[in-house]
């Protein structure tokens, strides 16, 4: 049965499942690193610099403070790069990062598919509605980047970059999830119970994250094209999405939900009709040169911060071993 699985295997799930795994492997190197600090013993276990991937608030705020000393953050480095290269990803392959890396994205669209298998079918939320919801996301994206591009200084911005909470807040982070209360379990317990019932519920409707990447990917110059002369309208594009768009009505996908997981693009019958192709001329792009253009890019841009020193925090071990045992006091 395992065979049998790895054998269909599609490429994109394939660079979830790597991914997946990097974001594990980065997860149980954390909490070894903080346990050696915790014990104040040698640290055998380095601090993964990619554990910064789930700091995309402190990101903004580096960039912030970029912008304005034109001083790369040098206390979550790696945090700002990979922020900046979801966004180059999406410029360039619309949000491709979404359905092609993200962790949250790959558990979304499980739980999505356990409850199809549970059920039969996952629930649709009425379009009145879906479209109202959807604004969240939006909403709170407006909040963060009106606060903290806007309102905040750059003065401000390096002080905040600078304080114990932030130096702390990927161990901030990890605490949570360790010393989870009643209502942190609620909320969590309702978030995935409504990712099983509703398709990428949280991606759809509450993650700023994507809603700015989806901004960013209206810009890309891959859109998935459909041939009108040969389409058959099946609608099987338009089911296949996990996003509700209606592929079978429209040339060019400019939506920002589009997330080039090519899904229509597989399920189209008809060879050719549908493409991920660029606006400005034939070429286009078969999952496996897609994937092949995602995985090069991304690594060209953490390697090339690898490279120029923008990549490991300049936090160093006697500041951290300092700050751990505060960390419970900090933000409070």
């Amino acid at each position: 049965m395992i065979s049998n699985y790895f054998k269909h295997l599609s490429i994109r799930h394939a660079i979830q499942i790597l991914f997946g795994a990097v974001v594990l492997y980065i997860g149980i190197s954390f909490v070894v690193f903080i346990e050696q600090l915790a014990n104040d013993s040698v640290t055998y276990v380095s601090r993964p610099a990619g554990v910064e991937a789930f700091l995309p608030i402190s990101a903004l705020v580096g960039l912030k403070a970029w912008i304005a000393t034109g001083r790369f953050d040098p206390i979550h480095p790696a945090g700002l790069v990979i922020f900046l290269a979801a966004i180059i990803l999406s410029l360039l392959l619309k949000r491709s990062f979404c359905s092609w890396m993200c962790p949250i994205g790959t558990l979304s669209e499980g739980l999505a598919k356990i409850g199809k298998k549970f059920f039969g079918r996952n629930l649709n939320i009425p379009n009145w509605m879906d479209y109202g919801l959807r604004s969240v996301k939006y909403i709170l994206l407006a909040i963060f980047v009106t606060a903290i591009l806007f309102l905040m200084s750059g003065a401000d911005a390096v002080e905040f970059m600078n304080t114990p909470y932030n130096m702390l807040s990927d161990f901030k982070m990890l605490r949570f999830f360790q010393n989870l209360g009643i209502v942190g379990i609620i909320v969590i317990s309702l978030l995935l119970l409504l990712s099983i019932l509703f398709e990428n519920f949280w991606c759809r409707y509450l993650c700023p994250y994507g809603a700015l990447l989806g901004l960013f990917s209206i810009l890309s110059p891959f859109k998935i094209t459909r041939n009108k002369q040969s389409c058959i309208h099946c609608g099987k594009c338009t089911v296949s999405c996990p996003n509700r768009i209606l592929v079978e009505h429209a040339g060019k996908v400019w939506s920002p939900e589009c997330t080039g997981c090519l899904n229509c693009v597989q399920q189209c019958p008809v060879q050719e009709t549908l493409t991920f192709q660029a606006v400005t001329g034939q070429k286009s792009l078969v999952p496996r040169n897609l994937a092949l253009s995602i995985l090069g890019l991304w690594f060209l841009i953490i390697g090339f911060a690898i490279v120029t020193g923008h990549w490991e925090s300049k936090i160093s071990m006697e500041v951290y071993r300092g700050l751990l045992p505060l960390v419970d006091q900090i933000g409070h």
